[in-house]
């Protein structure tokens, strides 16, 4: 497994979304639609957030049956930004809160999310509709490159540019949409 993600994220109107997964569609037959519970972890011992950005996060994420725990390390000074991933599957989500509630986790914020995905070449896109708070788009390149420029030029026939993609962690959107309500 790749322990290296070099992706972005866009914040997308529904619009757009359509139009991009039905050209998306046109291309590709691979593609998947599933919900996801992600329940996001916090120590108390060290701060995962610097200056209002995610820096480091753990997960545990329920999809189909399966339940798996994540840790990621954003490098933002990495040009492209890159996360480091580590990803393996649970037996018992309620075993690894005691795990980690024992170590001095609490969690942080329960995420419900539907995810519609597609395989394009080298791409994947994974588009994301979060309860209380809306539409992301994720490009990832499935290549051993760590260039985004493939990305940005594909995105950009839908007039989305640098100015569209967000490093803020989804915990971080999530706290903004809900302080807006």
């Amino acid at each position: 497994m790749k322990n290296k993600e070099v992706e972005l994220k866009f914040i997308i109107s529904p619009k757009i979304k359509e139009t991009i997964i039905n050209d998306l569609k046109n291309q590709t037959t691979s593609s998947s639609n599933l919900r996801q519970i992600d329940t996001y972890y916090i120590p108390y011992f060290r701060e995962f957030e610097i200056n209002g950005e995610t820096m480091e996060c753990v997960r545990i994420r329920e999809q189909n049956g399966i339940t798996t725990l994540a840790y990621k390390k954003i490098h933002r000074e990495a040009n492209p930004v890159y996360c480091d991933e580590y990803e393996t599957n649970l037996e018992s989500k309620e075993q690894m809160e005691k795990i980690l509630f024992a170590l001095g986790f609490e969690i942080q914020m329960v995420i419900d999310k539907t995810r519609e995905s597609y395989r394009l070449g080298e791409f994947e896109f994974d588009f994301d509709s979060v309860k209380n708070m809306g539409e992301l788009m994720e490009v990832e390149l499935k290549n051993d490159f760590n260039d985004t420029a493939p990305i940005y030029e594909f995105v950009s026939k839908y007039g989305l540019t640098e100015k569209d993609v967000t490093y803020e962690g989804i915990q971080v959107l999530m706290k903004k949409a809900m302080n807006k309500k």
